[in-house]
């Protein structure tokens, strides 16, 4: 049986579960300017996947020009010097980072926040408190099908090798 830890923003993480591993980590960024959700995410992540952080827009975009192998972002709205709204409209206009997937993780509720995260570009929205089987599904999920882009695309086919994907 595996050792569950449980988070404060009601999240609770099962490490030793059976998980499959993936053979590369993928590189995922977390832009929140909360320290303590950093590592309540990190920790859920880590074992996964590759994990840089942020404290806000502007040091994201700043690791972004240093290391261009982001594989997803996941970032928060509410930070200081550049929002989650404003960082995700920068990536999507952006054609060295517009493939980046990205999920809005905040506790922002309102359908009109809903709305305007994902008008500004992300690819996700989840609220907080959040279900990490949920994060951990459309984390996957996001990266899987860009990876199935990728592929279609370096083909020169159209189509892209599912079965080395797992599907």
């Amino acid at each position: 049986m595996g050792v569950c830890a449980p988070f404060p923003v009601q999240v609770k993480f099962c490490k030793g579960t059976g998980e499959s591993m993936r053979e590369a980590k993928q590189r995922i960024l977390i832009a929140d300017d909360s320290a303590m959700n950093r590592a309540i995410l990190t920790e859920m992540l880590g074992d996964g996947y590759e994990i840089l952080e942020a404290e806000n827009g502007l040091q994201a975009v700043s690791v972004m020009q240093s290391d261009e192998n982001i594989d997803l972002l996941l970032l928060d709205i509410m930070m200081p010097e550049m929002d989650g709204y404003e960082l995700c409209e920068y990536v999507k206009s952006e054609l060295r980072y517009s493939h980046i997937p990205i999920i809005q993780l905040t506790a922002k509720t309102s359908v009109e926040d809903k709305v305007r995260g994902l008008e500004y570009g992300a690819d996700a929205y989840i609220e907080k408190p959040f279900s990490a089987e949920h994060l951990m599904a459309q984390i996957d999920s996001l990266i899987k099908n860009r990876e199935r882009i990728r592929r279609a695309l370096l083909s020169g086919t159209g189509h892209a090798d599912t079965a080395s994907l797992g599907l």
